[in-house]
């Protein structure tokens, strides 16, 4: 796979900067989530926990991507990221 053009890797580092923000409060209204449901309820929520994983799955790509380990820009330009679900 050929590599993008600077000028165009530059356009999609921004947007997916504003993403990574934008991802780090999701993720912080996540964790505050889990917390409170696991407090109350003594475990963790299993359907946020589904959710939490791909919310990191997908934070990693973004960071793999600003730090040019990858050329591949991530979601949605590709798939969603798939991982293992938590057994």
């Amino acid at each position: 796979m050929e590599r993008m053009p600077i000028g165009i890797r530059v356009l999609y580092m921004i947007l997916f900067a504003v993403a990574l923000w934008i991802l780090m409060w999701v993720l912080a209204v996540t964790v505050i989530a889990q917390l409170l449901l696991t407090v109350l309820a003594g475990a963790p929520n299993p359907e946020l926990l589904k959710f939490a994983k791909g919310i990191s799955s997908y934070f990693l790509q973004v960071v793999e991507f600003l730090t040019f380990l990858t050329d591949r820009p991530p979601f949605p330009f590709a798939p969603w990221p798939d991982r293992n679900p938590i057994q």
